[in-house]
């Protein structure tokens, strides 16, 4: 299996349950076009139901995948933090109360742990923002995505009209042509 599924590629990372419903309808859409477009005119129902299942499964899995990654780094980064919050404390009660062997190593186990402790909130505070990002984002794809569905099918209604039109202008003409 590979990193990243077509849903990923379409929609970045993390998608809501509602975003991913609209793309697995927009998948088996698809393949009912692309089935219509063959020599028999259709897709068959089982073929269809074989479809419509592996991209549900897929789906379910990719949510799954991601869910796993962000609670591997909330505890991740909880463990860090509490370390560090510990790893402070302790020196820090050291050096209050003055029983370090050496002043500098305890500064320097400080200044360590707690630079520490801001890039941890430094990457969960870009992490949000990417996530924030990512949303916006793929509001805006799946916004173009149903406009240019909305301006296919209106092309295509007005390609109907247009054939019905050449039809009956080619019909006229040949009944004049008749008489």
């Amino acid at each position: 299996m590979t990193d990243t599924s077509p849903l990923e590629k379409m929609m970045g990372k993390n998608p809501t349950p509602e975003e991913r419903a609209h793309v697995i309808i927009k998948r088996l859409e698809q393949f009912i076009r692309e089935g219509k477009s063959g020599e028999r005119g259709g897709i068959a129902f089982k073929r269809w139901q074989e479809l419509a299942v592996h991209e549900v499964c897929n789906a379910i899995r990719d949510a799954e995948k991601h869910w796993r990654g962000d609670q591997r780094f909330l505890t991740r980064g909880l463990a860090i933090g509490a370390m560090c919050l510990v790893t402070i404390g302790v020196w820090g009660t050291v050096l209050a109360a003055q029983v370090a062997p050496d002043r500098q190593t305890a500064a320097l186990i400080l200044i360590v742990a707690g630079g520490l402790m801001i890039a941890v909130l430094a990457m969960w505070g870009i992490k949000r923002a990417d996530k924030y990002y990512q949303a916006t984002r793929r509001l805006d794809h799946f916004r173009r995505i149903f406009d240019f569905d909305r301006q296919l099918a209106q092309l295509d209604k007005d390609l109907e009209k247009r054939l019905k039109d050449l039809e009956d202008t080619l019909e006229e003409a040949t009944k004049i042509g008749r008489r």
